[in-house]
């Protein structure tokens, strides 16, 4: 990764890190709160219970309107992306492993790292209101996904499940969004 990318990519993970309470602490829209919220947040996705289950999991879903939701699923899907890219690291410097398999999971990295920026800029496009621009954003994020997929196809690896759940992740983000983009 590129130095000043590098730089981007941790100065916005540590802001974001630093005022989670202000980006999702708004008023409900609606008059929605919390359980009802999450479940409207939730109606569009292909994975309701995960859905449903990971914003709960957050402290900061109880204070938060249709805009924090959606910016709550997105940090999680971010990092989820995060996680996978340390596991691809582990797995790329594993020299224990096949080359073919260290490879493939150094294009993994290579590939989350970037899904990791394209989050980035959802959760600014959405701060944004470009709904459109986060469609497209995790879309490219889920396409880095598949292009980890493809690099192990054929190939015994841990990667699978993990790309799985950062899709669904993913896709539960695009379906809050678009109830979001509905109101």
């Amino acid at each position: 990764m590129k130095p000043i990318t590098s730089f981007f990519l941790f100065s916005t993970l540590f802001c974001l890190s630093l005022f989670p309470q202000s980006i999702v602490a708004t008023v409900n829209q609606n008059n929605a709160t919390g359980a009802n919220l999450i479940e409207t947040a939730c109606q569009h996705s292909g994975q309701r219970d995960l859905c449903v289950n990971s914003l709960e999991s957050d402290p900061n879903t109880h204070n938060a309107d249709l805009t924090g939701l959606a910016l709550i699923a997105l940090r999680i899907a971010s990092s989820n992306a995060s996680d996978i890219s340390e596991h691809a690291k582990l797995l790329f410097k594993d020299s224990t492993l096949e080359p073919a398999v260290q490879d493939g999971a150094g294009e993994c990295l290579d590939h989350y790292l970037d899904a990791a920026e394209q989050l980035d800029d959802s959760i600014a496009a959405l701060l944004a209101k470009a709904y459109k621009d986060v469609d497209t954003w995790v879309k490219v994020a889920i396409g880095d996904a598949d292009q980890c997929e493809t690099a192990l196809k054929g190939k015994e690896s841990t990667m699978g499940p993990k790309n799985e759940l950062f899709r669904q992740l993913c896709n539960n983000a695009l379906a809050i969004t678009k109830v979001l983009a509905e109101k």
